[in-house]
């Protein structure tokens, strides 16, 4: 991921060859230990009684709406 950082903190691309095995991937598809993603936007609930993770019908939906893919990254600060 540092090699992948531009020096404001983003990422210009996310494509990486791995060091492993040389093999080309990108930064969205690696397992990581905790769940994590890569995005242009988030959406953020701040309802303790929200259920979460989301039911996958509610992410269906949002995902309609919006026209795309969504990964639900479960974080608490």
């Amino acid at each position: 991921m540092d090699t992948a950082t531009l020096p404001d903190g983003y990422f210009d691309a996310l494509a990486v060859t791995m060091s492993c095995c040389s093999a080309q991937t990108d930064l969205n598809a690696l397992d990581y230990v905790e769940a994590a993603g890569f995005a242009r936007y988030s959406l953020v609930t701040t309802d303790p009684e929200c259920e979460l993770p989301l039911p996958p019908a509610t992410v269906q939906a949002l995902e309609d709406l919006l026209g795309t893919d969504l990964r639900q990254v479960i974080t608490r600060y």
